[in-house]
This record gives C-alpha cells, structure tokens and sequence, in this order.
C-alpha cells in the first residue's frame, strides 16, 4: 500500500482534523457553562441563603425579608432562552402561565411587580447599587470584574 500522499494533501487534512477537534472543544466548553444557571448580586450585596421555594415565590412577586434584608427580585429579560430556562426550571411555570399568576397576585395583593431588564449593563447596574437585588444569569456571565457575586446556584443540567 502505497502512502504517498501530496504534501498539500496532508496540509488540508491536518488542517481539517484540528478545525474539527477546535470546534468540538468550543461546543463542549459553551455547552457546560451554558447549562449553569445562577442567581446573583451585587459584589458588595449581603444575601442571605434562599431555598429554591424562597427564589420561586420571590420572583412571582412575594415580598421575601431575610436576616432583617429585603430581597428584590430583577427578571432578567436579555436571554430569551434564558429566561424561559429559569420560569421552566426554576419557578416551573410555562411563560403565560407566569404572567397570569404575576398578574393576579399584584392585582390581587397589592405586592410590586419584578422590574424587567432587557439591558445587560442596566442590570448589571441595578444589582450593584441595590443591597437587596437579586436576578438569574449564565453561569459564565456572572463575572466579579463586574461587581457581581453568585448567591447560589439555581439550575444545572445533567451531564451527557
């Protein structure tokens, strides 16, 4: 058998071969930090531990006080996908289901509505001067450079 292939050949396959290994990798390690779903705050925020029901009711518009500190909650509307994520995953509602539910119970109780952001920096903004506020994001985006802390961990999937 004879081996002899043309060295641009061998350029072209060597080439494709670490296209296909870097494109695997990104997928891989963009796909594991998508899969982490996190609330957050502000760096300097002091929030105390919430359970899974804590951060359910919260969002649907329950006034939550803990350790003497008021929690506000911010709907973080920049993601699509991640925010239909979190009603799915994390308040177990379908997206008009939420919105009825919200609706009633303002209307109902009286109780202020989550403020929306469908600005990063805005929110990003709100959760740095507000002690209280706290909001859901990506993992990979919940960055200290900018003034963010994750409180806790809200969601993540199971591993292929």
């Amino acid at each position: 058998m004879d081996c002899n292939i043309a060295p641009r050949a061998w350029r072209k396959l060597i080439g494709l071969c670490c296209l296909g290994l870097l494109f695997m990798t990104f997928n891989h390690a963009a796909a594991d930090q998508a899969r982490h779903m996190v609330l957050v705050a502000g760096a300097n925020a002091y929030v105390p531990p919430l359970t899974p029901a804590d951060v359910r009711k919260l969002f649907l518009g329950v006034v939550i006080t803990k350790d003497g500190q008021r929690i506000e909650p911010l709907l973080n509307l920049t993601d699509p996908l991640l925010h239909e994520v979190f009603l799915q995953k994390v308040v177990f509602m379908s997206s008009e289901n939420y919105q009825r539910q919200l609706l009633a119970r303002i209307g109902h109780l009286g109780d202020p509505r989550p403020q929306e952001y469908s600005d990063s920096w805005q929110l990003i903004s709100a959760l740095r001067s507000r002690p209280g506020a706290v909001s859901y994001m990506w993992a990979q985006d919940a960055r200290p450079r900018l003034g963010l802390k994750i409180v806790q961990e809200l969601w993540q999937s199971r591993q292929e």
